[in-house]
């Protein structure tokens, strides 16, 4: 790891200015936040006006014709906290406003990510005739010209990169709303649509809390007032089937408790979609009977450590497999899990400090994850590739990826000639800040809260190590 100490001059005058300590102040200076920046740490971040977002308005016209209509709406999520949460917030919100309304996740393994023509073709059967998806769209070009052909209308929410016109009616992405929504995950934009229908809900706010934390969102704007206002609520004991899932009920809710308490647990109901079902976790997440949800708050737990048991195991058999150190590791086993290639790519990679690609037998060929921790621009790195790739995604850091079972050795050819002329990053860097020992105490510490939640990893630290001094 390399250690970049962090330029902090001029921390005096924002002590001064905005009355922070020096620890918070060194930290804003660190950081080389600007006035605006600063404010809106310290704001009250209230969220905004749903309908000042682009797009809003001409969505909601559209739902109140379903409504008017008795129109039947299916909401198209994806398995990942986001998409679970994102679900569950559009579907309620739909169903309160009296539009009849349904949900569908797609199995990761038997179907894949996204929305599919033969959803549409099951939508169509069922009476659909208004598509809405969730998290997911603006890749699914083929389903969206399907849906049209069927006579359908489709509504494209979503914040993944577009890269090619979408073809739907109506399209909200944070690309195009507005510089306030332009850190919203795929739960944040349901959000939007939510709050335009019903106002305020404390559980939709909550849900999109998790996964704004979940998906690591920019805590800035709208995502930044999402999660200070999700997290007032959780501490006042909103949304009963989250705090179920938390093993340590009496700790006050932070970013970090999200994290690592409610994020893989949510998640693990997708990445074992051979047993269990993230249409249920919707379901759960809509529950109001407390018996039901401590119930089914219980098979979670039993699954997320059934997952941490797997991921254990498959990242031993991944480690089994390196015999020499190489500038892009690149694993298969036929004993992999598909739905933990992910976790076990990003372990791997922090612990060897170089780009990992691991894959797992798919219904069609190998299906990889891959995680680089922006030791390489992942997005540049595969522009190039001469093989017929199956299919890939992905952005700077992380990506997925498909190939033939026969490609696998052209693959790693391809990447280890690749890594002797790409750019790259030698190792890991952290930035630090120079602090004399007496500007290191209680008072100071907690003083990092009025930046909540943008220190709280370093508020816990610090108050660790304090306590333990």
């Amino acid at each position: 790891m390399k250690i970049n100490l962090s330029d902090v001059s001029g921390y005096e005058e924002l002590c001064q200015k905005y009355g922070l300590g020096v620890l918070a102040a060194k930290v804003c200076a660190a950081q080389k936040l600007e006035d605006a920046k600063i404010m809106e740490l310290l704001g009250e971040d209230a969220l905004c006006d749903p309908f000042a977002a682009t797009g809003v308005r001409e969505i909601i016209d559209r739902l109140q014709i379903a409504k008017d209509n008795k129109e039947k709406v299916l909401v198209c999520g994806d398995y990942d906290a986001d998409g679970i949460c994102a679900t569950a917030i559009l579907s309620d919100a739909l169903t309160r406003y009296g539009i009849l309304c349904g949900f569908y996740i797609p199995n990761r393994f038997q179907e894949g990510y996204g929305l599919h023509t033969h959803t549409i073709d099951m939508a169509k059967q069922k009476g659909y005739s208004l598509i809405i998806t969730v998290d997911n769209g603006v890749k699914s070009i083929e389903a969206l010209h399907h849906c049209k052909q069927c006579g359908m209308d489709v509504i494209v929410t979503d914040h993944h990169a577009v890269e090619e016109e979408i073809p739907c009616d109506y399209l909200l992405h944070p690309q195009w709303m507005g510089a306030q929504f332009a850190t919203l995950c795929g739960a944040g934009v349901a959000l939007l649509l939510s709050r335009a229908l019903l106002g305020d809900r404390k559980e939709h706010i909550v849900l999109a809390a998790v996964a704004s934390i979940g998906d690591v969102m920019e805590l800035w704007h709208e995502t930044r007032a999402i999660v200070k206002a999700g997290l007032r609520y959780l501490n006042e004991g909103c949304c009963l089937p989250i705090q179920w899932l938390s093993k340590d009920k009496s700790t006050k809710w932070d970013v970090r408790k999200v994290a690592f308490q409610i994020v893989p647990k949510l998640n693990s109901t997708g990445r074992l979609a051979d047993m269990a079902n993230a249409n249920n976790t919707v379901r759960f997440l809509l529950m109001k009977d407390v018996t039901a949800i401590e119930n089914f708050a219980k098979q979670i737990e039993k699954l997320n450590q059934l997952r941490r048991t797997m991921s254990n195991q498959m990242s031993e058999a991944a480690q089994a497999l390196i015999h020499e150190t190489e500038d892009f590791y690149v694993l298969y086993d036929e004993s992999f899990h598909e739905g933990l290639s992910g976790l076990v790519a990003g372990k791997l990679c922090e612990q060897l400090q170089a780009p990992v690609a691991v894959f797992a037998k798919g219904k069609e060929g190998l299906k990889g994850s891959i995680r680089s921790q922006g030791l390489v621009d992942l997005r540049d790195f595969f522009a190039d590739c001469p093989l017929s790739l199956l299919a890939y995604g992905g952005h700077h850091s992380a990506a997925g990826i498909s190939i033939r079972f026969e490609d696998l050795d052209a693959l790693k050819e391809f990447i280890k000639k690749k890594m002797t002329v790409f750019p790259k990053q030698e190792e890991a860097n952290i930035t630090a800040i120079n602090c004399h020992m007496r500007e290191i105490n209680v008072e100071a510490v907690l003083q990092l809260e009025r930046l909540s939640p943008f220190c709280q990893v370093v508020l816990r630290y610090f108050l660790k190590n304090l306590q333990s001094a």
